[in-house]
């Protein structure tokens, strides 16, 4: 690792520097308005300041005030990357990035505004909500198929919703499935279009996205699949479309010709 590389963590892993570099982020300040903002001297400003200098995260422009440096700029589109990470690094703890590309979990920033629900049961019903709340649309990549899915979905379809959903050939299959008879009818749609199903190799997540709400099931370490004891939701557009570019990740992928879902 180079100095100047340790420069650029030393700044940011300093809790008075970066938010110096936030408030920066906002708009040009002098040191003295840093100072007031912090509630702090202008000498304990001043060598703050002369650290992020020297790291080239910021500039003193001719007027007297400091902005950010072009690398400072991109580094604060990073800062919700870290935010989510520290938020949540207890569930990471015991859970990981199975199954999400390269090209999302350098996005993993878009996910900062959420809520985790840790308690099973309140987060399957959670999870049903935000599916029976999709009138418009239901984009789901699934580990699991639980039979009341279908229920809950049906009506949605019934006013002319949308579902399109990708399983793996490892999802979790309950007995009863191809009996089930809201599953018979949830088929049915596929006749008009409504309804479109695939089947990938290997789905490690689960990711369900509608037009007002979306929720996410990281793999569990030790398990390769989730586990259900924390489960992301969010109302947020750009947690959403992260959502969404995960489940078209899927879908993307090559069909597994001749083969069925099969019960357990």
């Amino acid at each position: 690792m180079t100095s100047h590389e340790t420069d650029l963590i030393s700044s940011l892993a300093s809790g008075p520097r970066l938010e110096i570099l936030q408030m920066l982020n906002s708009s040009e300040l002098k040191s003295s308005q840093i100072a007031k903002n912090m509630q702090s001297s202008i000498q304990a400003i001043t060598r703050h300041l002369d650290k992020l200098s020297e790291s080239k995260l910021i500039e003193k422009t001719i007027d007297g005030t400091y902005q950010l440096t072009p690398i400072a700029n991109v580094l604060m589109l990073q800062i919700p990357l870290f935010e989510f990470l520290e938020n949540h690094k207890e569930f990471f703890s015991s859970h990981d990035f199975t199954g999400i590309p390269l090209h999302l979990i350098s996005r993993l920033g878009d996910l900062v505004n959420c809520e985790i629900e840790n308690d099973v049961m309140k987060s399957m019903q959670r999870a049903r909500d935000v599916c029976a709340n999709g009138r418009n649309s239901l984009f789901g990549a699934t580990f699991t198929v639980p039979l009341e899915f279908y229920d809950t979905i049906l009506e949605n379809l019934e006013q002319g919703g949308y579902c399109k959903m990708v399983y793996g050939k490892n999802t979790i299959v309950p007995k009863g499935f191809s009996e089930y008879l809201p599953r018979k009818k949830y088929l049915d749609f596929s006749k008009s279009s409504q309804v479109e199903e695939k089947i990938v190799e290997h789905i490690p997540v689960s990711v369900a996205v509608t037009e007002n709400e979306c929720h996410i099931l990281f793999a569990h370490k030790e398990l390769g699949i989730p586990d259900c004891k924390g489960v992301f939701f969010s109302k947020d557009p750009k947690f959403m479309q992260w959502c969404k570019d995960l489940f078209d990740y899927y879908w993307s992928m090559p069909a597994v010709e001749n083969y069925a879902l099969k019960e357990q």
